[in-house]
């Protein structure tokens, strides 16, 4: 009978509520695509600041590294800056009717704590982007074109401005991912880049470690591995503006994921709910983004080939 079923998720507990967040975290972090690439915290205390330390780049030339025998050499200059971060708190919740509940309890549940897990890692997504691409490197898509303004139509991604990306972050000698640079795509930049036919693209099932694949990968181009995520924000200007982050291990950081916390609230009479109608679903986090070289990362911005349907 429906009192049973209300009853058994009413008093389920610690069961319940482990399950949840099972459910919830298990693969959270597969969801982000940006948070994957950012260098975890050097140290994290507690709830006010995370700190990554950012080392200086040793510059001795070869006349000061050649040493002379029985001679100790001068030390080379080496510091650390540190970059703090104060996190903030993000968090939604779900509501789920008594009579839904009904129907199936634990899956209904479940299925909600997946919706909020989803969600939840869009929007740290969008942080980690609102920081990352406020970088001062970047170039256009345009042969023609040096503002975001003007960039039209025909200023879509190829597989030379990747090029570009990369030689300029050689150049910079920033650190790669397993050999590899990565730039993460909005799918119609992606659709555009796929059209590249002189044969310069590697498929993963090519790459010395392929179980090393990150999620939303395609394959690699001009040493960049490049995933896809429609949850790349766009800029609105002439045209839908998209950016594409190419990136270099450590260009920026993420707070880790140990604040993260799964909330749930059984069916039961309170002042706010006095016929107990109403279960809850929720999570929350504190996170935060920080920029650690802007030298190790380059934003293109270029517009897309229309896809009928397609919105951004």
């Amino acid at each position: 009978m429906p009192t049973v079923i209300q009853g058994n998720v009413a008093s389920s507990g610690t069961l319940l509520q482990n399950y949840l967040f099972k459910k919830t975290l298990e693969n959270f972090e597969s969801e982000l695509y940006f948070a994957k690439m950012g260098e975890k915290p050097m140290v994290s205390e507690g709830y006010s600041t995370v700190s990554w330390a950012k080392p200086s780049k040793l510059t001795r030339s070869v006349a000061q590294s050649t040493l002379v025998e029985g001679v100790t050499p001068a030390s080379a200059a080496f510091s650390f800056a540190t970059v703090t971060a104060t996190p903030v708190q993000y968090g939604l919740y779900v509501e789920v009717s008594d009579q839904l509940l009904n129907v199936a309890p634990v899956d209904i549940l479940g299925k909600a704590a997946v919706e909020v897990r989803n969600n939840l890692a869009r929007v740290i997504d969008q942080v980690i982007q609102a920081e990352a691409m406020a970088g001062s490197e970047y170039i256009y898509a345009s042969a023609d074109h040096s503002t975001r303004a003007t960039l039209d139509s025909t200023d879509v991604m190829t597989g030379a401005y990747i090029n570009k990306a990369v030689i300029k972050l050689k150049t910079e000698d920033a650190p790669t991912f397993d050999g590899y640079y990565v730039a993460i795509a909005h799918p119609q930049v992606a659709g555009d880049l796929k059209t590249e036919s002189n044969g310069a693209w590697i498929e993963f099932s090519k790459y010395t470690t392929p179980e090393k694949l990150f999620k939303g990968e395609i394959y690699a181009l001009y040493g960049a591995r490049i995933v896809e995520s429609s949850n790349v924000q766009t800029f609105a200007s002439t045209v839908t503006v998209f950016p594409t982050l190419v990136m270099g291990k450590g260009a920026y950081g993420v707070a880790d994921f140990s604040s993260a916390e799964v909330l749930y609230s059984p069916l039961g009479a309170s002042k706010s709910d006095p016929l107990a109608q109403r279960a809850t679903v929720g999570a929350k986090v504190f996170f935060a983004a920080k920029r650690l070289q802007e030298k190790g990362m380059l934003r293109i911005e270029s517009a897309a080939t229309s896809v009928a349907g397609a919105t951004t």
